[in-house]
Order: C-alpha cells, then sequence, then structure tokens
C-alpha cells in the first residue's frame, strides 16, 4: 500500500513539479544529500526558480531497524512508519508552543502493515544548526550573549520536559538556534524516537547527559555547563543543581565512554 498526506494546500504545489506518486517524492533525483546512513537519509530540495524558489527538506527512510520497530510497538501497541511517527511529533510539538520544522508532507510504502519506505518533508527552518552557529561565531560571541544563549536553551529543554515529552536524540546538532529581536530561539529536530507522556526524571536526565556530552570542552567551560544546569533546574527540581549536575555528569560519562563526541 502507498500514501501521500499534505499539510494544508501544498499538494497542488508539488504537483506543479512533477511530485505526485510515491514514487516521485523519493525517487527524485533533483535533491542534494545532506546527511545519510545504511537506513535513512536527508535530501534538499530547492523547486522553482530564483525568488520564487522554496527550499524543503525530505527525510527518506528505508527499512527501519530492528529497534525502530521494537519502539514503534513499545510506544503505539503497533508498528507505525517513522515518516508518520515524524509527522505526528512535530505537529504535538507546535501544538504545544515548542517550535520545530514545519510538517509539509509525509508518505509511506508498506506490505502487510509494516513499513517498506516512507518520507517526511518540512519547510526550512529559520536560523542555523546550534553547532554551525557555535563554530562560526565562537570568537565572536560576547560572555553575556553565552549566558544569554545557554540560559535560554535551558529553559527550552526544560519546557519540553515539563510537556511530557522525552527526546533520546537531545544532541547540539539536532538544535536550530534563531536570534530575533535581541531573543535567542530555538528549534528541535530529529524526532522519530521522541516519546510523550513522559514523567520518568531518568529519562529527562538521560536527555540532557546526551546533550552534555555534546557540549565540547572547547566551547562550554564548566561555568556555562553550570549555568546550563542551574537554569534547567530553576527553583523546583527534587534535589535542587547540584544532585541534578551530577546525575547528568554520570550519565555523560557513560555516553562518551561508547562514542566520541561529534566535532563541529
Amino acid at each position: 500500500m502507498e500514501k501521500i498526506v499534505f499539510a494544508k494546500s501544498w499538494q497542488g504545489g508539488f504537483a506543479g513539479f512533477g511530485l505526485e506518486s510515491f514514487s516521485d517524492f523519493f525517487n527524485f533525483a533533483g535533491g542534494k544529500i545532506i546527511n545519510k546512513n545504511t537506513k535513512r537519509d536527508v535530501q534538499q530540495l530547492t523547486l522553482g526558480n530564483g525568488d520564487d524558489s522554496k527550499v524543503f527538506f525530505m527525510k527518506r527512510f528505508y527499512r527501519p531497524y530492528l529497534k525502530d520497530i521494537f519502539f514503534s510497538w513499545q510506544n503505539f501497541g503497533q508498528p507505525k512508519p517513522q515518516a508518520v511517527i515524524e509527522w505526528e511529533n512535530a505537529n504535538f510539538l507546535l501544538e504545544k508552543g515548542i517550535e520545530t520544522y514545519r510538517p509539509v508532507c509525509f508518505g509511506l510504502r508498506t506490505r502487510l502493515g509494516i513499513e517498506k519506505k516512507s518520507f517526511f518533508i518540512t519547510e526550512k527552518l529559520n536560523g542555523c544548526c546550534l553547532t554551525d552557529f557555535i563554530a562560526q561565531r565562537r570568537g565572536r560571541l560576547t560572555q553575556q550573549q553565552k549566558e544569554e544563549i545557554i540560559v535560554q536553551l535551558a529553559k527550552m529543554i526544560r519546557k519540553v520536559h515539563d510537556t511530557g515529552v522525552s527526546l533520546p536524540d537531545l544532541y547540539l546538532w539536532h538544535i536550530f538556534i534563531t536570534e530575533n529581536a535581541g531573543q535567542w530561539e530555538f528549534a528541535v529536530i530529529d524526532l522519530h524516537r521522541m516519546v510523550r507522556n513522559v514523567r520518568d526524571k531518568n529519562k529527562q536526565i538521560m536527555n540532557l547527559g546526551r546533550l552534555h556530552h555534546s557540549m565540547l570542552d572547547k566551547y562550554f567551560d564548566d561555568s556555562l555547563r553550570w549555568l546550563f544546569i542551574e537554569s534547567y533546574a530553576a527553583d523546583d527540581w527534587p534535589g535542587r543543581a547540584a544532585k541534578l549536575g551530577r546525575k547528568i555528569k554520570k550519565y555523560s560519562n557513560k555516553v562518551s565512554a561508547k562514542r566520541n563526541p561529534k566535532q563541529y
């Protein structure tokens, strides 16, 4: 079975570029691959010319990992295509006032209810990837700006957790940053393993430990890491910031023992 679902009035716009069927989208040869592994890739699609062009991003999923099938059964009680999970999770976050990529459409190809291939298309996000931003502006940010960014980032993630959302893939490269009228705003991406209705503090600490693992020493000194923890904990975290910091560092070390930090 094949199926494509569009948001708003996007269907006609894509049809104007010959993109109508599942194969038209999934096998589109005009995109630029910007990220890839054996089970998924991300393409940048630019449709139109000049001022009339529009940029989209398409994540294509091939046969899912067994762990992804297990994740679907565990969280939804049924196999659910990864593109559908991203679609639903993105819309959920936006409804809760948490910025993420704007869904345009998704498509899936299944056999006997099991995902064979799927894709998820979004509009281009404003701003840039946080790791790119940090690497490019490292020497131009004042201490005050660094502290403002780290505080606002911590508050955004606390809002995500207070909404009951767990982000197992919470790394700095899955966060986008935008400066808006002197304020720093953030968006989270890569949502196919996002889980809702989570109140388990240990799950939240695991999210934070992965984020801590992705904070390279050359960009984040101890004072900035502590400011992040303190801002996240605020006045209502059980055991307060010091206890939270120890737990985050402990889990961060576990992650670092299994994988080298990604450089940026």
